[in-house]
């Protein structure tokens, strides 16, 4: 997925082209766009056709062949009209497996198809609020009241994960968002922890068909792992404030005019010592200055104490300009909210182009897995109430495909084919979150070792919850 990155603005937001620019010119308007150094690469073209081609395929099959639209919108499933109830959620039509690999390939390609018109409209919705939240939510004022986070921030993350109902389809733009508008690593994973995991529906949903004890158990299992995995984050963070060592993608921040000066003021020094700038080279107050570009993903120090531009590891020109310090957007609080909302548009726009391969690949998982792995194949496999039966549910929940509110009537037939207390547990905690599909959307987002520790500490708290929770059951 490198050639993503290809045409992204240069290490600190400025572009080839804008190397000769002005500092004039490249101090933009409250509502110049974040997007202007953006140009989609051919091969994103190219994502951005195959998902369109792959959403009209799921509803030209649909009515060819007279199946619920109204399914396929709200489950993403390929099933006849008329099914009610929380059959609705799981039933779809048979896939014969063969070695006949055409056809097997033909299905996997159409329910890959039907996800993806489900997923979509989430997909869409997330890009819009990471939109806004780059462009209403201050970075300046986000990172001078939570630093890197703490128990303190994680645990209300994680709190607004449990009650705000985002689907993990939609979650990936969302932690986009976040992050790039500078809310600390930490508290972003423990929402991305909770959020699939948990919410006021399913906490009721949960509780309807499988007892409060089950739906008390999942809310504690949820806070526990959502508050692990943002607190490893925040020792992380602390450690190397550069955001850039964790992500993927990276959107230059909207600094106020006063700190957008000192960093144009510092590039023009800068680009004049590639070996580093001391901070007190830049007058009292530099080095507070340096730690915001920093946090920011703008610069870095040396080992010798000096600080230089980012140079980051995808990036194709690595002497930059001193214009390329500077982000390629001002603060917006100027703005009228018209200018707001175009910016909004601007910035979802150019993440949903640059995000549309992670999810082809993600729904392409999810075919797979629907054709590969049917139900009746993994029912087979839990059972009992043993060590061994979690460890198989928790391993489950990573394979098999289940959006949110879809594991819960999932888990209702395992059940019902004899898989025990704890090992229902983990699959609803490991199901919404943890699945191929998820982890390939996140890989957009997340370094591989943010991702490690995401799928690491989330797939041991399933299992651990489970075990405990067999014990008391």
């Amino acid at each position: 997925m490198a050639e993503f990155f290809e045409s992204r603005p240069n290490t600190l937001g400025g572009t080839a082209e804008g190397k000769g620019a002005t500092a004039q010119d490249t101090m933009e308007t409250p509502g110049a766009a974040a997007t202007h150094g953006f140009r989609p690469t051919p091969t994103m073209w190219l994502y951005l056709a195959l998902v369109v081609v792959m959403y009209v395929s799921a509803l030209v099959y649909a009515v060819h062949h007279g199946l619920s639209i109204k399914s396929l919108y709200l489950y993403g499933l390929l099933q006849p009209p008329g099914i009610e109830g929380e059959e609705a959620r799981i039933a779809e039509i048979p896939t014969p497996l063969s070695w006949n690999v055409a056809q097997v390939a033909w299905f996997i390609y159409i329910k890959a198809a039907a996800v993806l018109v489900e997923l979509f409209q989430y997909w869409v919705v997330g890009m819009l609020i990471a939109g806004a939240l780059i462009v209403f939510v201050s970075w300046e004022k986000v990172k001078a009241k939570m630093g890197y986070g703490g128990f303190k921030a994680n645990l209300l993350a994680t709190s607004a994960g449990a009650v705000i109902p985002i689907c993990s389809c939609g979650i990936v733009p969302v932690l986009a968002g976040m992050v790039e508008a500078g809310i600390p690593l930490g508290p972003t994973m423990a929402f991305l922890v909770a959020a699939p995991m948990l919410n006021i529906p399913t906490v009721f949903m949960t509780a309807g068909v499988l007892g409060w004890p089950m739906a008390l158990a999942r809310v504690i299992a949820t806070f526990g792992i959502a508050l692990a995995v943002g607190g490893v984050l925040v020792a992380w963070q602390r450690r190397h404030r550069n955001p850039r060592h964790f992500l993927k993608i990276y959107i230059p921040p909207k600094l106020s005019p006063e700190l957008a000066q000192f960093a144009f003021r510092f590039g023009m020094l800068a680009a004049q010592n590639p070996a580093g700038v001391r901070a007190e080279e830049l007058g009292p107050g530099a080095e507070a200055k340096l730690v915001q570009l920093e946090e920011g993903g703008m610069v870095e120090r040396t080992a010798d104490g000096r600080w230089k531009l980012y140079e980051a590891e995808e990036a194709h020109i690595k002497s930059v300009g001193a214009c390329a310090v500077l982000p390629t957007g001002s603060s917006m609080a100027g703005a009228s909210l018209w200018e707001k909302l175009a910016e909004t548009g601007r910035t979802g726009l150019r993440l949903f182009i640059q995000l549309n391969g992670y999810l082809l690949l993600a729904v392409l998982i999810a075919g797979a897995i629907k054709v590969l792995l049917p139900t009746s194949l993994i029912t087979s496999w839990v059972g009992g109430t043993a060590l061994n039966s979690v460890l198989v549910a928790a391993a489950v929940a990573v394979l098999a495909y289940v959006c949110t509110y879809v594991e819960v009537p999932t888990a209702l037939a395992l059940m019902s084919k004899g898989m025990g207390p704890g090992a229902t547990l983990a699959y609803l905690l490991g199901g919404p979150g943890l699945s191929l599909p998820s982890i390939a959307m996140l890989s957009g987002v997340f370094r591989a070792k943010v991702l490690a520790l995401y799928v690491g500490v989330s797939l041991f708290g399933c299992v651990l919850a489970g075990y405990v929770y067999n014990l008391f059951m």
